[in-house]
């Protein structure tokens, strides 16, 4: 990995607390934040970075200012919008980001070792649950 600088955009997922799903050397979880004024489902994918567990990528699918972050937990990087106009629903636009362009995106997080166990059929697996799980934690669901 890169010189890369240690620091949170904000606060890190608490791990113990997430229902994890377990696909090969990553670990993927949905849960429903509330952030400020913000809220929505945050979409966490984790891995082993030189002995460390990181928060790889992060996908806050929030009501106002939907964004996602690389190098969550090991890159001080600033968020990436994602414009709700241009791409649709955030949560599912993540999720088909997760099932068409995870090794790209792990790549982007300097974490690209990580992507050699994702293979197409376990991704939409993964995708389809996180949709899923995300969905049921909105209000009025």
């Amino acid at each position: 990995m890169a010189e890369a600088q240690q620091g949170f955009q904000g606060m890190p997922a608490n791990t113990a607390e997430l229902d994890m799903i377990e696909v090969g050397n990553l670990s993927f979880a949905v849960e429903y934040r509330h952030v400020g004024f913000e809220e929505g489902p945050s979409v966490h994918v984790f891995g082993e970075l030189e002995g460390s567990f990181e928060e790889i990528l992060r996908f806050d699918c929030f009501n106002k200012a939907p964004h996602y972050h690389y190098g969550f937990s090991y890159i001080d990087q600033p968020p990436v919008p994602i414009d709700p106009a241009a791409v649709g629903d955030p949560l599912a636009w993540v999720c088909r980001c997760i099932q068409t362009r995870l090794p790209e995106m792990l790549a982007r997080a300097e974490a690209s070792a990580l992507g050699a166990d994702c293979n197409r059929e376990s991704l939409l697996n993964v995708a389809e649950t996180l949709e899923k799980r995300g969905r049921d934690l909105m209000p009025n669901a």
